[in-house]
């Protein structure tokens, strides 16, 4: 079987779900290949919605898949699949079925020979159902860290950022397709980020930015590595770990520009000192966060950054008695100053598609794209008024399309009164009037074919992230977090089977 593409919609509690259409082999044997990427992540269920969508040579199929459990809509009796199956006969049963078992990290196979029986399904099982869509291809993220990781030596480890919900992608789905690429880290901003890939079945070091000692329990518990910036969380940890006998092994920041956080360059000393006194305490890597890597007019203080940063690293290195991992880079960084890419760099915008040096955004690929359904079409008269405040004045009147998307969901209010034009069947429609909380408007006159349920871009290939960032007066960052949390992330990614009978995510080329 050749590479295939699966498509997912990421849910609460690290549960996924996949639609598969009637009569598709081809992509039950992807799902299924995807679904043995999954095993540390809980069990994999599969739905039936009818007979129809489970014929006999699909049930051989699943006979040495890795399904746990397949559950029948509509089926009043068992069937004989190999797999234990629950027969779901009316929505009576499915309710208090589903209403009394709970799941997390599994991936929910949905075989529905029609949209109100696959809508059903997906209500029953709690996936989410707003239209408003961020699709986030995966391989255009695989791809992207290779691009960045042929910028470096052989050898250099890659930590890659999936704090803020994974710059708005979808912290579980993309930090385990991350820890399948093979990345030596991920970081995440607060503790409780941690956490939650630990419970989605993510193993791979995880690296704490912003360590608060109130989380204490949850670095432990999901054994999360914080970064220490300052004397008294390094001594107060020290302490909580000395009291519980536990081991940990922990970052060093150091301010060398930056004035955000972390240690002067001057303490390297004593911090080194404190901590070759300490039973249970190790430094893992030191590192220092570059202000201006971008930034071709700050070359020469972004240098000498990185001379302080060496510096302290050599002072810390002779008083801890052994030499910690260090890095300094980050997406900017590797674009422009490969050279001092050390031993380790952290990776964050630049995989995620956008590159602020524009050195590698020739390479890079659109990993997301915000897209939400038109509600309704309607033609105003000449002289009619759309939206609040009646903002939106239309002299020579025009067709105007409602979007289910607003600035609740990522749609910023900034971008009323055609202040962005979004993408509609090929074609630039300007938002008309004022984007309200939960959805906005958009003028489709002179654009054929649009009716309810046609899809409309806010961003992706066009118009690019980095064009709504210049018209908000931001950066992709900010545009990419605020991506609301009730529009719903669908992933796309390859899967082939290699020699072996285990499958992998498609090498990116």
């Amino acid at each position: 079987m050749g590479p295939v593409q699966v498509e997912i919609i990421g849910g609460e509690n690290g549960n996924a779900y996949a639609r598969l259409p009637a009569g598709s082999l081809p992509q039950l044997q992807g799902l299924l290949l995807y679904a043995q990427q999954r095993p540390a992540y809980g069990g994999q269920c599969v739905l039936v919605g009818d007979r129809e969508a489970l014929p006999e040579y699909w049930q051989l199929q699943l006979q040495d898949s890795t399904v746990d459990q397949i559950i029948g809509w509509g089926f009043k009796e068992e069937v004989s699949t190999g797999r234990p199956f629950v027969a779901l006969s009316s929505p009576a049963a499915a309710r208090q079925y589903f209403g009394s078992h709970r799941f997390s990290n599994t991936l929910f196979l949905v075989f529905a020979g029609s949209e109100p029986v696959y809508s059903d399904l997906l209500g029953y099982l709690g996936a989410p159902l707003h239209q408003a869509t961020l699709l986030v291809d995966l391989d255009a993220l695989c791809h992207n860290l290779e691009v960045h990781r042929s910028a470096l030596k052989p050898g250099i480890a890659v930590a890659v950022m999936v704090k803020a919900n994974a710059y708005g992608s979808g912290l579980i789905e993309t930090g385990r397709a991350l820890e399948r690429a093979g990345v030596d880290y991920l970081a995440v901003a607060y503790a409780d980020e941690g956490l939650q890939l630990r419970r989605a079945g993510v193993e791979c070091p995880i690296m704490v930015l912003n360590t608060e000692l109130a989380a204490f329990g949850h670095l432990v518990q999901g054994r999360l590595e914080p970064v220490v910036y300052q004397y008294s969380l390094l001594s107060a940890l020290a302490a909580r770990l000395d009291e519980y006998q536990v081991d940990m092994s922990v970052h060093l920041e150091f301010n060398t520009g930056m004035n955000r956080l972390g240690f002067e360059p001057e303490e390297a000393q004593a911090v080194g000192d404190f901590i070759s006194r300490q039973a249970h305490l190790r430094v893992a890597t030191t590192f220092a966060h570059l202000a201006a890597s971008g930034a071709p007019e700050h070359d020469r203080f972004t240098e000498q950054q990185m001379f302080k940063f060496a510096a302290a690293c050599t002072e810390l290195d002779r008083h801890l008695g052994y030499r910690p991992r260090r890095h300094l880079l980050n997406s900017g960084g590797v674009a422009r100053f490969p050279q001092y890419d050390m031993d380790m760099v952290r990776l964050g915008i630049g995989v995620y598609g956008a590159d602020e040096t524009s050195v590698l955004q020739p390479k890079l690929q659109t990993v997301m794209q915000l897209q939400a359904c038109v509600s309704q079409v309607r033609t105003l008269q000449p002289g009619e008024t759309v939206g609040y405040s009646r903002a939106g004045q239309l002299p020579a009147g025009a067709r105007v399309a409602t979007l289910g998307i607003g600035y609740a969901d990522g749609m910023p209010r900034a971008l009323s009164q055609g202040q962005h034009q979004v993408v509609i069947n090929g074609q630039l429609a300007p938002v008309a009037g004022n984007v309200c909380m939960d959805m906005c408007m958009a003028d489709v006159t002179g654009i054929p074919d649009v009716e309810a349920g046609s899809l409309a871009t806010i961003f992706g290939v066009e118009p690019s992230v980095e064009v709504v960032a210049r018209r908000l007066k931001t950066i992709p960052y900010e545009v990419f977090t605020n991506v609301g949390t009730r529009v719903r992330r669908v992933y796309r990614q390859t899967v082939r089977r290699h020699s072996g009978t285990r499958a992998a995510a498609a090498t990116p080329t």
